[in-house]
């Protein structure tokens, strides 16, 4: 590909005399307005200036990134020097770019420009007083693109790209493709997130517009354990490094061209205020809602100390069972366009198709919530079909309604199951079946054409009701129970006294629970039905538990029981809780019947 031609400009650019002279007579505040914090909420925030930062080749591999101050200087802390002029001095480093996703469908670009930086004016002039948390908020101006902090967008050929490309401008973490083609978080500790309020404190030159609640912080280049970049720094010394990231849709076909690539954005600009932060702050990207990148996010928050942790939008943070960052919060809506109030877009706004998210019956998705996902999920009996629905997804919540693909389910680790045939997404979305047939934490990889999706499944005991729905006494045939499979060791049982017939065992059993309603019966006739639960049964003769020879085996622990029973040997330690009548003989092996006040009658016959 050719060189770019020159850079044209926004030509809504406000001329840089009337700028400067702006920013003198403002001085470097604003006037509250309603729901904005008084002068005197700033004070964790030091101003310093704008920056320009445009990158050039964003639809290469190797893009290049320059920065400028454009005329928003103000004036800065004291400079035993000569006076700051409220710069600071960048200097490109590297970048780097990717797209994903499909073109004229959910396309995108991610792009990242990375600047050392020294704690010096833009001149070089080194600052006599340290930078604490330095950072860069996207701001907006007269020459931005209305609602947005972009200020140039270019195509190669150096026409203007269509504008309103410029509200799908989206902040992220850094980011890049893994050895498997994955997209991976590369590093913590770049992208940073406000709320409202907290971003209507941040004091900005005259001119700027509009204050985004999102923007970039500078690291420390050698040390984990600090952003501080010392003051004085010798003339080659970058103490700081930041990283500015974002993901650009790719522009589809159309009748008029052959190419979607001719109308992409090749150059675009963001214009950024930057300020010391007395606080220290770090964001959890979505992007690093990874394992791996939420262990570099929170080694790194560990490592400086952290006071906040914005975590955004589908975080694992915010499900209760994950352990919290320090001072933890969360921020759902960060608007990327658009005015406080009147957002145009925001940083979840739609991206490429990224995962196959699996949802259980009993939850929805949920935008905001962990995993983007809500409800109580119901658990799968064993040996009975457990539905589940598929989602095309993007990695910040969005369903993606236009794609198709078909995807099969099968074990990752834990119990086995059986799957239904594999799965067509209609708008996004499809449904399918497992049938486990054990007990265990299952994982459950979803294979589309080209994406997976993978999720933890608890197979466990349910609770199986009596129904003698296959017309029989067979406590063994499935259809006579609700979920219709034969009560395994895990499962509780409840035979109701509704049931048109009583079940009887054909071989010993084990369960969990057992409750016979009063009126109703189990025939153990001569085998064992072991109970690690607690055991109710009806005290009336002719109801309860019996048996001709057979046992009941109690063997939980710290358990009840109470009712007509059958033969009993005790392994664990249980209580009563009502009276009992049972058949002799009454064992007790290594276990332990406490009786606080109830009637023990003991029969032979």
């Amino acid at each position: 590909m050719a060189s770019a031609p020159a850079l044209f400009r926004h030509p809504c650019r406000i001329p840089a005399a009337l700028v400067l002279a702006a920013a003198l007579l403002a001085a470097c505040d604003r006037h509250p307005v309603d729901g904005e914090p008084e002068p005197k909420e700033r004070e964790r925030f030091t101003p310093l200036g704008v920056v320009e930062v445009t990158i050039t080749g964003v639809d290469g591999e190797t893009p290049t990134a320059t920065a400028v101050t454009p005329n928003f200087a103000m004036t800065a802390p004291a400079n035993g020097g000569g006076g700051g002029n409220g710069s600071i001095q960048l200097e490109s480093a590297g970048s780097g770019s990717f797209t994903e996703g499909t073109r004229g469908v959910d396309g995108a670009r991610y792009v990242y420009a990375t600047f050392r930086v020294r704690n010096a004016q833009s001149n070089g002039t080194p600052y006599d007083t340290p930078r604490q948390n330095l950072t860069f908020v996207a701001v907006g101006t007269a020459g931005t693109f209305a609602g947005t902090a972009v200020s140039l967008m270019r195509r190669f050929d150096g026409t203007n790209a269509d504008p309103s490309i410029a509200t799908n401008v989206i902040p992220t973490g850094a980011l890049g493709l893994s050895d498997s083609l994955r997209v991976r978080s590369l590093y913590p500790d770049v992208l940073q997130v406000f709320t409202e309020a907290e971003a209507a404190a941040i004091p900005v030159p005259a001119g700027v517009t509009n204050v985004f609640p999102y923007g970039f912080v500078a690291r420390h280049r050698d040390n984990p354990n600090s952003r501080t970049l010392a003051a004085n720094p010798a003339a080659n010394q970058f103490d700081g490094v930041v990283t500015f990231a974002f993901r650009i849709p790719l522009q589809p076909h159309d009748p008029s061209t052959t190419n979607g690539a001719t109308k992409d954005v090749f150059t675009f600009s963001v214009q950024l205020a930057a300020f010391d932060d007395s606080e220290t702050r770090l964001t959890e990207s979505i992007e690093e809602q990874s394992d791996e990148g939420r262990a570099a996010a929170m080694a790194r928050a560990t490592a400086l100390g952290a006071t906040t942790v914005t975590v955004l939008a589908g975080s694992p943070a915010a499900d209760p069972a994950v352990p919290d960052y320090p001072g933890q919060r969360q921020i759902c809506a960060v608007r990327t366009a658009g005015t406080s109030g009147a957002s145009m877009a925001t940083i979840t706004a739609p991206g490429p198709y990224a995962y196959l998210g699996i949802l259980n019956p009993g939850e929805t998705l949920d935008w905001c919530a962990p995993y983007f996902r809500t409800g109580t999920p119901s658990r799968p009996a064993t040996n009975v079909p457990y539905t589940v629905e598929i989602y095309a997804m993007d990695r910040y919540g969005n369903v993606r309604t236009a794609q198709t693909d078909v995807v099969s389910l099968a074990v990752a680790s834990g119990p086995a199951f059986t799957p239904s045939a594999p799965a067509a997404l209609t708008a996004g979305e499809g449904t399918a079946t497992l049938t486990y047939h054990d007990y265990g934490m299952s994982g459950v990889r979803a294979t589309g054409t080209r994406l997976r999706g993978i999720r933890s499944i608890f197979v466990a005991g349910v609770t199986r009701t009596w129904t003698a729905g296959a017309g029989t006494t067979d406590w063994h045939t499935g259809a006579n129970w609700s979920p219709a499979a034969v009560p395994m060791s895990q499962d509780s049982v409840i035979i109701p006294l509704a049931a048109p017939l009583d079940p009887v065992t054909a071989a010993n059993v084990s369960v969990q629970n057992v409750y016979v309603e009063d009126g109703a019966r189990i025939d153990i006739n001569a085998f064992d039905l072991t109970a690690a639960g607690d055991v109710y049964a009806g005290i009336a003769s002719g109801q309860g538990i019996v048996n001709s020879s057979g046992r009941l085996i109690l063997s939980g622990t710290a358990k009840t029981v109470q009712g007509r029973l059958p033969r009993m040997r005790v392994t664990g330690t249980y209580t009563l809780t009502g009276n009992i009548n049972g058949r002799a003989p009454l064992e007790v092996s290594a276990g332990r019947l406490t009786n606080p006040r109830f009637r023990v009658q003991i029969e032979s016959f």
